[in-house]
């Protein structure tokens, strides 16, 4: 597998540490090491993570983006019912050679949902070629007394606003705090996946009522163009605390148990012994060929998606937890034996369903679908649909025939297609409809034809919600889907 070196903002976020190092007290202490898990088949993962002394970094690379120097309305657009004024900081002894707070900086005051935008060409950046984002954050003691603690999204907006990347910071100092915000580890908006290239527009939301100071945001440099997923160095870190990095700074770490594999189409991460790396990554090969002769118009992925399999149960579930607290979100520990969360897609060992575990395929294709099209996996029908579709071509449920038309029998086990496919989560119950729906978009010439469009429209429209978009797309409405719907499912599983 061929990583990208990490730097040291992000091995910081991986510590679980404060994502603030309040400019006078930067820990300057971290470990440096290697790790060389050994693979049967002589493939060699590496990685090596540089801590190096953040100040020093910070001036060799950064870039300041906002001063606030200038006039604020020409710069920035107040959300609702928010307050911006100009601010003069106190003359402040920070020993930290990285962009300070100067000159001007701005005051918010505002209250739950408020906050500012900036203006358009007031940022350009190339954010695929940034680390991280710089700024620093001032509270006086009277407010941080009315207000202990607060929570503040930043988010970097896409020029048509309908897709962010976000990351929340929880403010609860007083004076003045230096923040390095890693973009790895910003998280996606719902409805559709950001791009770094589409960013044009700085935002501060607040999430709490509140009031704070804002001044010299920067960025700083990235050694690699990054994308929009999380590299796989860093996901192993989160993945397999345990089982890493943990030798002396000049030896590296040797484990047999922690093995990888990348192709075109997947990157593969376990510590499951019994695994068999190459048939599964084989496997999913043959599953995203498909996908691709099914959807031709959709994008080629720059790299495979990521699929981790755990040896336990429990790490599994442990994982999810740890990368929601990477992303400082929460996340409920899913019951299912599978979970893709950001594209990232786990699982767990079962020695008895063994290397094709039916749940694999299900979750490498929607890592895949988040890679090849720009809708984020958050359990509604298109993404539930097309997965169980195409899972069921490799891996046919014997019961299929009969749960269909039980399904159909009775209002009790189906919703209405309005209700299904309004853009929101489906429960495990109506994956069979997701399934047999997508399958007659898929397989019926006349829905067929018009996919690639669809798609466009659900993109622009930063949502998964069909209604909109029947009469656009196919000259229809609920009624007729509903019984052009039906009658497939009555033809593709007949009574035997």
């Amino acid at each position: 597998m061929h990583f990208r070196n990490v730097t040291r903002e992000a091995v910081s976020r991986l510590n679980d540490r404060p994502e603030t190092s309040a400019g006078l007290s930067v820990k300057m202490s971290e470990y440096l090491a290697r790790y060389r898990p050994r693979l049967r088949f002589g493939f060699v993962l590496k990685a090596l993570l540089w801590l190096v002394l953040p100040t020093l970094a910070s001036s060799a690379f950064a870039r300041e983006l906002l001063t606030f120097d200038g006039s604020l309305k020409e710069q920035f657009t107040p959300l609702s019912k928010s307050r911006l004024e100009a601010w003069s900081p106190d003359e402040a002894k920070i020993n930290n050679i990285a962009p300070m707070p100067r000159g001007r900086a701005v005051r918010v005051t505002a209250p739950a949902g408020g906050g500012f935008v900036t203006n358009a060409d007031v940022v350009a950046v190339e954010w695929n070629k940034v680390e991280s984002l710089g700024l620093w954050l001032h509270r006086s003691a009277a407010e941080a007394k009315e207000h202990p603690t607060v929570e503040l999204e930043v988010r970097l907006i896409e020029a048509d606003r309908k897709a962010y990347f976000w990351r929340r910071i929880e403010i609860a100092h007083v004076g003045w705090q230096k923040l390095l915000l890693p973009l790895d580890w910003f998280v996606w908006s719902d409805g559709r996946i950001p791009c770094w290239d589409n960013v044009k527009y700085i935002g501060f939301r607040l999430r709490d009522e509140g009031a704070f100071t804002l001044d010299t945001i920067w960025t700083e440099q990235a050694s690699d163009a990054r994308t929009e997923f999380v590299p796989t160095d860093l996901l192993a870190r989160v993945a397999f605390p345990k089982q890493l990095f943990h030798g002396a700074e000049d030896k590296p770490v040797e484990t047999n148990s922690l093995r990888t594999l990348e192709t075109r189409d997947v990157q593969l991460l376990t510590n499951a012994k019994s695994l068999d790396l190459e048939r599964l990554a084989a496997h999913c090969g043959m599953i995203a060929k498909q996908v691709r002769e099914e959807l031709p118009f959709l994008t080629e992925p720059r790299s495979g998606s990521q699929l981790i399999i755990f040896e336990e149960s429990a790490e599994y579930r442990r994982f999810i937890t740890r990368h929601a607290r990477q992303l400082k979100v929460l996340v409920n520990v899913p019951d299912t034996p599978g979970f893709t969360f950001q594209g990232v897609s786990s699982s767990f060992w079962d020695a008895e369903l063994g290397t094709l575990r039916p749940v694999f395929a299900h979750e490498f294709l929607h890592g895949y679908l988040s890679r090849t099209t720009r809708f984020p996996c958050h359990g509604e029908w298109l993404h539930e649909g097309l997965a169980t579709y195409f899972q069921l071509k490799f891996h046919p449920q014997a019961n299929l025939d009969q749960l269909v038309r039980d399904g159909l029998s009775s209002p009790k086990k189906h919703v209405t297609l309005k209700e299904l496919c309004n853009g929101q989560h489906i429960s495990l119950t109506q994956y069979w409809q997701a399934g047999t729906l997508c399958q007659m978009l898929l397989t019926e010439p006349n829905y067929r034809s018009k996919l690639a469009t669809l798609f466009q429209r659900l993109e622009g429209a930063s949502s998964t919600d069909l209604g909109p978009h029947l009469e656009a797309a196919w000259q229809t409405d609920w009624e007729m889907l509903t019984a052009d719907w039906r009658a497939f499912c009555e033809r593709q599983f007949p009574k035997k």
